[in-house]
């Protein structure tokens, strides 16, 4: 079946389309579209019991045009029963960011719980190799068939990974991947290229000169990957730009708003501070409190955690934002595609995409209700 309605803007339809889209229509979703019962849609599909000719035709066209099949709808019977556990492991659930990932994971968790899967979902505050070791231990006594986790560069962590695979159990990562390790494959955004066109729009709003600050938050490789492509941008295109160095927030709010300040506070002032971490709104309070924010470009990371008025009073000059949503939905709808058809996914990453927003595009963000106020 192929993906339609507001679903199919999540990672574009090349992604869904590339291991199959939903899973099969349901004979309610039928009914409702039809206008009839549940029984009446069942006998007109199964030719079976009294129904008027003309209704079970338009009912058949409708469950046509919505891509039912019969095979499809068994088979999801059929796989009702084996008892289909999956697991979830978030960290930094206490952002804004991770929280849409964790909005998307509960949209596709309810979905595949009413189709008689089971889901399993860990929450973990901060960075905790040991706490999302022992998350997926206690997924093992389940059992589970498959785990998405949120990852960090931690080797104990792909020591644990490679337990997984020994054992039966498929890892997928989500967010932030576990480069080297046994996972099967990763959802969420191309961080290395995210930084690149960070580092693109850097490097144009100084004009090629200057020199920059980066702060990020941790030893993540969303967030490791994403400076190195900022940095190796900078060094290749924009040779009139000196970094003056790279600090790590740990995503403390108290701890950036002091960092930030020093930064603007001591020695020479940057031209421009890209921001790859947690606490934007901190940054900006900040800027406007050493009453350099005018003097200062501004890039940052995820429309998420971003208030409204920084960014149309050009506190932020631009947002590189990524789709959370659309990572924990995939991730999980991955799975069940998966365990489903009995088909491995065809890619080893599935890339979301890369927006660029500012003052005069925030109107193309898909839920404005993401921004704060």
């Amino acid at each position: 079946m192929a993906l339609s309605g507001p679903r199919a803007a999540v990672f574009g339809l090349r992604q869904w389309d590339s291991f199959g889209g939903f899973m099969g229509v349901t004979l309610n979703e039928i009914a409702k579209a039809a206008g009839v019962s549940r029984g009446t849609v069942d006998r007109a599909l199964n030719n079976r019991g009294r129904i008027q000719p003309k209704v079970a035709e338009r009912i058949k066209r409708i469950a046509a045009e919505m891509g039912y099949s019969v095979n499809a709808n068994a088979r999801a019977l059929a796989m009702a029963g084996k008892n289909i556990s999956f697991g979830v492991i978030l960290q930094l659930t206490e952002t804004p960011f991770i929280q849409e990932v964790l909005n998307g994971v509960n949209a596709a968790a309810e979905e595949l719980r009413q189709a008689g899967y089971r889901v399993q979902v860990s929450l973990v505050r901060g960075i905790s190799t040991e706490e999302v070791i022992s998350s997926m231990r206690a997924m093992y006594e389940l059992p589970v068939q498959a785990i998405v986790l949120m990852g960090n560069n931690d080797p104990a962590l792909r020591q644990e990974i490679a337990a997984c695979r020994e054992n039966g159990i498929s890892v997928v990562t989500i967010n932030s991947d576990v480069p080297d390790s046994d996972r099967k494959c990763f959802v969420g955004q191309d961080a290395y290229r995210c930084g690149q066109t960070a580092g693109c729009v850097m490097g144009d709003l100084l004009n090629g000169e200057g020199c920059i600050s980066i702060f990020y938050g941790h030893d993540f490789t969303s967030h490791s990957e994403r400076v190195r492509g900022f940095c190796d941008v900078i060094s290749e295109k924009y040779k009139g730009i000196h970094i003056l160095g790279q600090q790590s927030t740990g995503n403390d709010p108290g701890n950036i708003h002091s960092m930030i300040s020093g930064c603007l506070g001591e020695g020479r002032l940057p031209d421009g501070i890209y921001f790859c971490s947690e606490g934007v709104e901190e940054l900006c309070q900040a800027l406007r409190e050493s009453g350099k924010a005018s003097q200062i470009r501004t890039v940052v990371h995820d429309i998420a955690g971003c208030r409204t008025e920084d960014i149309l009073d050009r506190t932020i000059d631009y947002v590189i934002d990524d789709d959370g949503f659309g990572q924990g939905y995939l991730a999980l709808r991955l799975l069940h595609h998966w365990f489903y058809y009995q088909r491995e996914p065809s890619e080893e990453f599935f890339y979301s995409d890369i927006k660029i927003l500012n003052a005069y595009n925030l109107s193309s963000v898909t839920n404005l209700s993401l921004l704060t106020v």
